[in-house]
């Protein structure tokens, strides 16, 4: 490790940042020298940490220079710092750009400041969800540390505190020790603009009641007690903090405008998560490896990227508005049509936006759109509750929600998204937004049902959420293709007969269970809330009239929610090539079955099906964007292992639902095929709605809309 030391070096004054070199320390404003000569006042005169976001309040605090210590040792300080000609997204840009290079950090405080590296080991100017490993004095005092910079969010600041850097920026850390899982305390400072330039108002809680294990359970608990007794920072630390902060500060401020002017640039992204660009010679292959669909698309865009904050995401907005990109959103790669992948664009993946926080008391959640549905289904059984998630893993809620989303026990709890109780929102201006009925009500009724056509990234879903149906089953009959007619006119004529409690659906293949030869396999899932229910749910299926023509016909049992997600993905296998379509239908079964018939006779080879799914809706009581559903759903899903007949199958199933459009009362942007064949997904009135609000709140067509659309 290179030697560390105060000041500069005759090497240091040789480099590029030797004009920004001032070992001279501005004399202290005089509210410091008055704030370190009165002592430490009683603890409680300043805010406590659970205050901080009252920064965001107009006018000062009744404090806003001094420090207290309390009994057990914990230390509070607070620093105003007025800076003439600065404004403060020079500081926001600085508290990325210093970290990574340590004469970069000595140019703030060279009398004090030692060494300071990221320590993910980039070289990049951002810091929020980074850990900065530095080293410094504090008064006499050396002090290793590692800065945890977190989001304004996370501590309770409003959307406001990331949406406009021009007025304010709030930097928010949790300081603690670089090699042990120990933290010391947190630091604030808002930076907001004065007619003269700016002033950073800053916060420190440090020891004591502030320290902290980095982990949690119950031994952690018990370290941190004692850590609270005996870690005690010397009684000087913080006078010599509240010195420190007041240096620094002053001392930067007086070249920052230039050195932001000298290195500040605008033509390149950069965020805490990864980029990949066109120009990487395996980006096809990165690209590729995103989509569930193995087709190759044909569309290149220019970059990927994987943010791991809200403020990447702001980030990658902005910067695509500026440099003229559209951007795309992919939560989990499961379009088939590979909505995301466009051309020429950015590619704004949400995998480490895979968080989610359960209030069963409330029964309500708060999910990323990278969260699993059937990751969210499990942890929610367990816990007694129950949310309507897809029926395949790995499919994220992400675009799930957004499409509609029918899942699990759907007929009884309703489409998915009408169990959105809120979002937000990464809009096309680059702002954090809450979308609900009450606030930005024109985002939120738009973003339930558009689908990949939304204009905007969705960062978290709120979730209302449902008791667990405690009677909860699965019955099968598996019939021969001979009987096809059969079993098509009685699906038919019990539809409209069967409980909301199953979600009554069949599966053509040449190859049923794999092992059985052509045939249809016909389900009844079942989620009942009583006995009675759970009673009248089975019937239909009891009383069959072809039950005796199925090979196989199982009673009612419960398998458990991992043999219903690894029944279903058999239908769904990883590495394949798709083509797929869809549509409703009112249609009569004299009207369907010449089609089916042909399906059947043409139909590839397994795991390529037909699925037949009785769902007959409830009207729709929310007004939403989505507004598309019929009695009947029909989907068509070819899948082939190579890529060399991918002419040949691509697009059998966009081809066959082609011949029956005419008996289509639309699709669902679920497995849809827009990008070969255009069908009303939503009603003319809603569209057009959706389109107005896109006019209004992405004029510049920052986000791509559907592959293909009706006319208005």
């Amino acid at each position: 490790m290179p030697k560390q030391y105060l000041g500069y070096s005759d090497q240091d004054r040789r480099s590029e940042y030797a004009p920004f070199y001032d070992e001279k320390i501005t004399t202290l404003p005089a509210e410091v020298t008055a704030a370190l000569a009165g002592g430490a006042m009683p603890w409680g005169t300043l805010p406590d940490v659970g205050d901080l976001p009252d920064l965001e309040k107009s006018g000062y605090a009744a404090v806003e220079y001094g420090y207290s210590v309390d009994h057990d040792g914990s230390i509070a300080v607070a620093v105003k710092t007025d800076m003439p000609g600065v404004a403060p997204a020079l500081w926001d840009w600085w508290f990325g750009w210093h970290g990574s290079q340590d004469l970069r950090y000595k140019l703030w405080h060279p009398g004090a400041h030692l060494s300071a590296r990221w320590e993910d080991g980039k070289d990049d100017a951002c810091y929020i969800g980074r850990n900065s490993i530095i080293k410094e004095y504090i008064g006499k005092d050396q002090l290793d540390a590692v800065i945890q910079f977190k989001s304004p969010l996370e501590f309770g600041f409003s959307n406001e505190s990331i949406n406009h850097p021009n007025k304010a920026v709030y930097i928010c850390a949790k300081l603690g020790h670089p090699d042990l899982p120990v933290d010391y305390g947190y630091l604030v400072h808002q930076v907001r603009a004065t007619e003269n330039g700016a002033e950073m108002r800053s916060r420190f809680f440090i020891g004591g009641k502030y320290a902290s294990i980095r982990k949690k359970g119950k031994l952690a608990e018990m370290a941190t007690d004692i850590l609270r007794k005996f870690k005690r920072l010397p009684d000087h630390f913080a006078p010599d903090l509240l010195r420190h902060c007041a240096e620094e500060m002053n001392h930067l401020a007086a070249f920052l405008p230039q050195l932001y002017q000298r290195y500040h640039t605008d033509n390149q992204l950069v965020i805490n998560g990864d980029i990949f660009h066109r120009s990487q010679a395996d980006f096809k292959k990165i690209i590729l490896s995103n989509q569930y669909n193995k087709v190759d698309t044909g569309r290149t865009p220019d970059m990927l990227t994987e943010p791991r904050t809200v403020e990447d995401i702001i980030r990658i907005v902005r910067y695509a508005k500026q440099v003229g990109k559209r951007v795309t959103v992919l939560s989990g790669g499961h379009s088939f049509s590979a909505n995301s992948i466009r051309p020429d664009c950015i590619v704004v993946s949400m995998k480490y936006f895979d968080q989610y926080k359960v209030n069963k008391a409330a029964m309500t959640a708060e999910a990323g759109p990278g969260v699993g549905g059937s990751v969210l289904l499990k942890a929610l059984f367990k816990m007694g509750l129950f949310f309507p998630s897809g029926h395949c893993t790995g499919v994220c809620i992400g675009g799930y929600l957004l499409q509609g989303g029918y899942g699990w026990n759907g007929r009884k709890t309703g489409i998915a998204c009408q169990s959105i109780l809120g979002m937000d929102i990464v809009t096309a201006d680059g702002e954090l937004v809450h979308a609900s009925e009450s606030e930005n009500a024109d985002l939120f009724w738009a973003a339930r049902g558009s689908g990949p056509g939304f204009f905007g990234v969705v960062v978290k879903f709120y979730l209302q959420l449902y008791t667990l149906p405690p009677y909860r089953a699965i019955m099968a009959h598996d019939f021969a293709i001979k009987h096809l007619e059969d079993v098509y006119r009685w699906a038919y004529e019990v539809g409209p007969e069967i409980p909301k409690a199953v979600e009554f659906q069949m599966m053509m293949s040449k190859n049923m269970m794999n092992v059985m030869g052509p045939g249809i396999e016909a389900f009844a899932p079942i989620f009942a809330d009583n006995e009675d229910e759970f009673e009248a749910a089975k019937a239909f299926m009891h009383n069959s009239p072809i039950k005796k023509k199925a090979i196989i016909a199982t009673p009612a049992f419960n398998p458990g929610i991992d043999v219903f997600y690894r029944a279903a993905m058999t239908h769904y296998p990883s590495n394949y090539h798709f083509g797929v379509d869809n549509m409703w239908t009112h249609a009569s079964i004299d009207e369907l079955l010449p089609h089916i018939k042909k399906i059947a006779e043409a139909l590839p080879p397994a795991p390529s099906h037909f699925l037949w799914l009785n769902w007959y809706p409830d009207p729709l009581t929310v007004d939403m964007a989505y507004s598309k559903e019929d009695n009947i759903y029909l989907a068509l899903y070819t899948c082939w292992k190579s890529a060399k007949d991918t002419e040949k199958y691509n697009f059998w199933a966009a081809n066959m639902v082609r011949e029956m459009q005419h008996l289509s009362s639309g699709i669902q942007l679920a497995d849809e095929g827009l990008h070969k064949r255009t069908d009303h997904f939503m009603t003319p009135e809603n569209l057009k709605r959706v389109q107005e609000i896109r006019a209004k709140r992405d004029p510049h067509g920052v986000f791509f809309e559907w592959h293909s659309r009706p006319g208005l």
